[in-house]
């Protein structure tokens, strides 16, 4: 009996908690915390700095590494008590001879220290040339009465006025050197209108011209340039050649145009002289004047 009545309690306890289970009461709900969203820059925290790795700086005398020399280091200099520490130095190879297949690398080449020129000697047992004396001239004045003109020229040469407008002083024959007689000639032509350079340039080149035309094999004209003669500005040219029986000649041309008339002044020498024969060309262009 006693042992039923237990049993009753125990089902009279079950049913109990079936009908607080499904009681009509409302059902007990979750609560979550509210979540709000940060519309604001993220907060950075900075973070703790590490401490530095100690480097320790390679011994140059126990380091064997190949970089212990940088070759691109500016900062090594060569002393100038010795200039052989250049000669380590190697010259590039040349890539145009590499693409030809024909080349030589130079292993080791030496250089003289910066600032040295090399001068080859050829050969070093050569006999220093005995240098020829110079060549002087004693000047004297010459009249050029149908030019109106005076000038200074070596004495004892031959004075030709034959030609109209021209006037020549020609070094005799047993006083040349070099092969050919000098020859210095005097113009003076009247003119409609004063010349301006472009003129005088004209007349310069169309003589080099006429002179370049006379048995000439080789002929090699200057450019013009600007210089005075009488006092006013003109233009000369210089020239040199060889002819054809393998004479060498130098010369200069010179040209001037005052109160419409055309001066000019040419001389013709043997080129290996042609230091001593331009002293002639400059004494006449000092010396030359109307009379």
């Amino acid at each position: 009996m006693k042992r039923q009545w237990k049993l009753a309690l125990c089902l009279m306890l079950a049913a109990l908690l079936l009908t607080s289970c499904s009681g009509g009461g409302n059902p007990k709900q979750t609560v979550f915390p509210e979540i709000t969203q940060n519309l604001g820059l993220p907060q950075v925290t900075d973070a703790p700095t590490p401490e530095p790795t100690p480097v320790t700086e390679p011994d140059p005398e126990e380091d064997d590494s190949a970089f212990t020399d940088d070759p691109y280091d500016m900062e090594q200099e060569f002393s100038e008590s010795d200039p052989i520490a250049e000669e380590s130095y190697q010259e590039p190879m040349d890539l145009s001879d590499s693409l030809s297949g024909n080349y030589t690398v130079v292993q080791e080449t030496q250089h003289t220290y910066a600032g040295s020129t090399p001068i080859p000697l050829d050969p070093v047992d050569m006999p220093t040339p005995t240098p020829r004396p110079p060549v002087t001239f004693t000047y004297v004045e010459y009249t050029a009465g149908s030019l109106g003109l005076a000038f200074e020229a070596p004495s004892g040469w031959i004075a030709d006025d034959s030609l109209t407008e021209v006037y020549s002083v020609i070094e005799p024959a047993e006083q040349m050197v070099g092969g050919q007689q000098c020859v210095v000639t005097i113009v003076a032509v009247p003119v409609n209108t004063n010349y301006d350079q472009r003129d005088l340039e004209k007349e310069v080149k169309a003589r080099l011209n006429d002179i370049s035309a006379t048995n000439f094999a080789v002929w090699e004209p200057s450019l013009t340039a600007t210089r005075h003669l009488m006092g006013g500005k003109g233009v000369y040219a210089n020239y040199s050649g060889e002819l054809v029986n393998g004479v060498k000649l130098g010369g200069r041309i010179h040209y001037v145009c005052i109160n419409n008339m055309l001066y000019g002044v040419e001389i013709m020498y043997p080129r290996e002289y042609r230091d001593d024969y331009m002293n002639i060309f400059d004494k006449i262009k000092e010396t030359l004047k109307t009379i």
